[in-house]
């Protein structure tokens, strides 16, 4: 009768999220099908496993004002190797485990893309363990009591119903509490791997320690205490993950960062970095992580490592400035002014149009710009030393998160235009006069949007610059 019933919701499943086979023919039809009848589709592959297709993503194309409404096709690879990823007997969990891929990818961004991917490529072992303690302990009262009380879970209306969870990590914080675990033991069993040549801990201060794994059985240490893939024993992702190549043609490196208090077991807080394919996690597997101000920003043992680490594979890297992830990484780490020393100095302009730069570093040793430009950045700081470019005559900050302009702005007596829209300035100092033309300054144009700072100061910047043209 089970398995019967197991045949029964197969079948359903299969029609339901229109399972293809992914044979060369085959997918050749199934696209020419789509656009027979008018879809755009994209293909979904996996470049480490020689592009194999895991799914069709297809939609028409948007109207003026309308909304795309995407649909997913899964190949008959993914769906078996989910099914096989279903630990019930009559495979009750196959539906939430197609949801989770599929959800990823309507969303039809870089980042939930990658995640759909690595779901079916590399999460799936995870998610039948998770699925084991999910269906062994969802009618206990302590289960539905931490579940209530989980903030992650605020949205899970029944906590035994699998199908209403999001995510892995959701179920990884739901069946959390039963997963048994001993960190008491941990601290030497690290020592113990640096020892023998298995791991390096370069950094160990008051708050934090980092350990470096370098065998399989030196990373899965962590398979009881959290939810990564290269945490899990036997499952080649350890090595897949370290067969990256470092700049300098060395195997890339995984850094686990762990509070201190986490040997004791007054802290879960440990976090895994892949610099190579951009990943921070925190024990969850979410990557919606920032770990600056609360980590990096509090060990200078680890800000030191990291700075020169990052900026030795930095230096290396060949990509240029765009396409330098570790670059990337220093800047998310805090590191702004890492992103300046790539510029030559006699350079007269410099230009960033994509990249976040939270806060503009020291930019003293640029005298020879005449022309700065960073939109779109998420900044939120200029330093001082902007006042000390005695060339620059154009200044563009648009679309910043700029609240406060430093005095030192009114030493730019060549500037003679400054975009400052998309910024809600709420100090603005009065030396910015001397950019005016009536003080001995240059500005000829000011671009700013007066609902966005406010009628005060929109009325203050009239006074102080009579002269420049709004």
């Amino acid at each position: 009768m089970v398995e019967t019933k197991a045949t029964d919701r197969i079948e359903f499943l299969a029609k339901k999220f229109d399972v293809f086979d992914s044979q060369p023919d085959e997918v050749k039809k199934k696209l020419a099908k789509l656009k027979k009848d008018g879809y755009a589709h994209t293909i979904i592959t996996n470049e480490d496993s020689g592009d194999k297709i895991l799914a069709l993503l297809w939609y028409k194309e948007p109207k003026d004002g309308e909304r795309v409404s995407k649909n997913v096709s899964v190949s008959l690879d993914v769906f078996s190797d989910i099914i096989a990823a279903d630990p019930t007997s009559n495979k009750s969990c196959v539906q939430w485990m197609l949801t989770v891929f599929t959800r990823y990818l309507k969303d039809n961004n870089l980042s939930n893309t990658q995640l759909a991917i690595r779901f079916v490529m590399e999460d799936l072992p995870q998610a039948n363990n998770y699925i084991i303690l999910f269906e062994a302990n969802k009618r206990k009262n302590k289960f539905k009591e931490f579940c209530k009380k989980s903030y992650i879970l605020k949205n899970v209306k029944d906590p035994t119903d699998i199908n209403q969870y999001k995510s892995l990590s959701q179920l990884f914080d739901a069946v959390d509490p039963f997963i048994v675990r001993d960190p008491s033991e941990m601290e030497s069993l690290l020592q113990r791997y640096v020892h023998i040549g298995s791991a390096l801990i370069p950094v160990k201060d008051r708050k934090f320690t980092l350990y470096i794994p370098k065998t399989t059985d030196a990373a899965t240490v962590f398979h009881k205490f959290a939810n990564w893939c290269t945490a899990r024993p036997n499952n080649g992702m350890f090595t897949s993950y370290t067969s990256h190549l470092k700049p300098n043609g060395e195997k890339s490196d995984i850094y686990v960062i762990i509070n201190n208090k986490f040997f004791t077991g007054e802290s879960k807080e440990i976090y895994q970095i892949h610099f190579e394919s951009n990943q921070i996690k925190d024990r969850q597997n979410s990557s919606n992580v920032s770990i600056f101000e609360t980590v990096i920003h509090e060990s200078e043992g680890l800000s030191n490592f990291f700075y020169e680490e990052l900026m030795t594979m930095a230096k290396g890297c060949k990509t240029g400035l765009d396409g330098n992830k570790y670059l990337d990484a220093l800047i998310k780490f805090g590191f702004c002014e890492s992103l300046f020393e790539f510029i030559e100095e006699d350079t007269p302009i410099i230009r960033f149009m994509t990249r976040e730069i939270p806060r503009l570093p020291d930019v003293s040793k640029f005298k020879q710009l005449d022309q700065l430009i960073i939109t779109g950045a998420k900044m939120v700081e200029l330093h001082p030393s902007i006042g000390s470019l005695p060339n620059l005559e154009m200044l563009v900050l648009t679309n910043n998160r700029i609240k406060t302009l430093p005095k030192e702005i009114g030493n730019l007596k060549n500037l003679t235009f400054m975009n400052l829209t998309g910024n809600s300035i709420e100090d603005i100092p009065s030396e910015i006069a001397y950019l005016d033309k009536s003080n001995g300054g240059s500005l000829f144009r000011l671009a700013i949007k007066r609902e966005e700072i406010g009628e005060e100061n929109y009325q203050k910047l009239r006074k102080l610059l009579p002269s420049t043209k709004f």
